[in-house]
């Protein structure tokens, strides 16, 4: 009997360590490195990890905010979570503000000081501030993400709260003659630029990187980027991902092809033949190279040295594939961590529609709320330039996307609804071409899908747009590496002399 019971115990561990548990299979969940329009796990400006055991060098408050910050007769408010140190701190130096964007933050903005902008604190003496964005982690306006609630979670909300908390610390720490910096990375990065935009008499000045200021439904560019990118390290490589796609496509349409690939991919369920669900599985095929080639050789974490277009490649073109279909297959078992693929679009789309707030769940549903309400950015595959060079066929419609809107949150949000949306966010901020912020630098790498949403042209003569030759998102944010491309180097440098001049204005 004891030994009876060893064996049942063991094969317990097997099923669970396999996915192949009754328990694993009743609540969905994403994979951690599953690309979820354009948005990892840990959202879309990574952080390194601190040590639980240093020396806490940052104090974590609450500020009081207003859940509407734009209707008087709502006097709700809400706790929202910051941090700062004075670590750095000189008297008479400058306010530097990293405002948060679409994940819960952690005190590693304010306390890692080998960062690029913690760097520059340092050597100026500022105060540095964190800032977590509404919605997402403990800053919770309303407790729920209801359809209802959601309407409080804008970038517009969102400045707004920026603005009231620099008045805010203006008068907790007795600031007489403030300069508040602006920092940010990703959305955050667009909303730095935006908070010296709507309100240059708090935000003295922004660095704004990998900020996709240009709202679109339809963001094509995305995956022609991801293209230009492959292709540029390695023809070989890009070739490769196009020639399995084809046979992907192919196997897809017949029976006995399904079934291979069924055992090709290790799908935990059988090959889809609804479109949901077909474009649910090439979101989840494709996401593994748009991930890798998001953040290829940030200095952050894996995505130095393992994460990298050079290891994806590599992984994609072994010669031991015995096809370029096998090598797209090799790629996916290399970042699933062995788990088997779950294509379950139904149960994705009641993950979201029953996340809660706070935690991985909640930020999910909060971020794909704000490209419903305001920015789309939706990576499709509608691009002429990616089916004859990347997939083959349309194999990602943009209507996929925008019809979650409807199922996640509210049947009102159909096609019209969101494309209005995504034109009030360009009408209100002025995109890409039309930004009238002064005294903001704007890096972005080429191979960085984002960037080309970015500001990439001076809109007048104080802005600066910084693009930077072979690198990813917010590289510029981390701290410096031997192995930096010459051109992030320099991107740097660029921004450190643009903040000197304005903290010594």
């Amino acid at each position: 009997m004891k030994s009876l019971g060893i064996l049942g115990l063991v094969l317990l561990v097997f099923l669970v360590a396999n996915d192949a548990s009754p328990l694993n299979k009743k609540k969905f969940s994403l994979r951690e490195r599953q690309m979820v329009m354009g948005r990892l796990s840990h959202g879309l400006v990574p952080k390194g990890k601190l040590d639980p055991n240093r020396e806490k060098k940052s104090v974590e408050d609450y500020f009081t905010s207003m859940v509407d910050n734009f209707d008087d007769s709502n006097t709700a408010t809400y706790q929202q979570r910051y941090w700062y140190s004075d670590q750095w701190y000189k008297p008479g130096g400058p306010q530097f503000l990293m405002i948060g964007g679409e994940a819960g933050e952690d005190p590693y903005w304010v306390e890692e000081g080998d960062l690029e902008w913690t760097q520059l604190a340092s050597e100026v003496g500022a105060m540095v501030f964190l800032l977590e964005h509404r919605f997402y982690g403990d800053s919770q306006p309303t407790g729920d993400l209801s359809f209802n609630s959601l309407k409080y979670l804008t970038s517009e909300q969102a400045l707004a709260d920026v603005n009231n908390f620099i008045t805010g610390m203006n008068n907790k720490f007795n600031y007489t003659n403030p300069r508040w910096i602006t920092f940010g990375g990703s959305y955050s990065g667009a909303l730095s630029a935006w908070a010296r935009q709507l309100y240059p008499n708090n935000v003295y000045a922004a660095v704004g990187s990998s900020g996709p200021v240009q709202a679109v439904v339809d963001m094509t560019g995305y995956l022609e980027t991801v293209y230009y990118a492959l292709n540029s390290y390695d023809p070989k490589c890009a070739t490769s991902l196009y020639n399995g796609m084809i046979k992907l496509n192919q196997l897809a349409k017949t029976d006995s092809g399904r079934a291979q690939l069924v055992s090709t991919f290790s799908l935990c369920n059988d090959f889809p033949t609804d479109s949901d669900n077909l474009a649910y599985f090439y979101e989840a095929i494709l996401g593994n190279y748009m991930g890798i080639v998001q953040y290829s050789e940030d200095n952050v974490g894996a995505y130095a040295d393992v994460y990298t277009i050079p290891q994806l490649c590599k992984v994609q073109t072994d010669s031991s594939n015995s096809d370029d279909l096998a090598g797209i297959a090799a790629v996916n078992n290399w970042l699933s961590g062995g788990w088997c693929l779950d294509i379950d679009y139904q149960g994705y789309i009641d993950y979201l529609t029953e996340a809660t707030a706070g935690g991985e769940d909640g930020d999910y549903r909060a971020w794909i709320w704000q490209t419903c309400n305001e920015f789309g950015f939706y990576q499709s595959t509608d691009s002429s330039l990616v089916i004859a060079n990347m997939t083959g066929e349309i194999v990602i419609p943009v209507d996929w996307y925008v019809k979650q809107c409807a199922q996640i949150y509210d049947a009102s949000y159909d096609n019209k609804t969101v494309y209005s949306k995504v034109d009030a966010t360009n009408n209100q901020y002025k995109g890409q071409n039309g930004f009238t912020g002064t005294k903001v630098v704007l890096p972005n790498g080429t191979n960085d899908p984002w960037h080309v949403l970015g500001v990439l042209t001076a809109t007048n003569n104080k802005v600066y747009p910084l693009l930077i030759d072979g690198t990813s998102h917010c590289a510029d944010m981390y701290s410096a590496s031997p192995n930096d491309k010459p051109g992030l180097t320099k991107a740097r440098a660029s921004v450190r002399t643009h903040v000197l001049a304005w903290v010594n204005e």
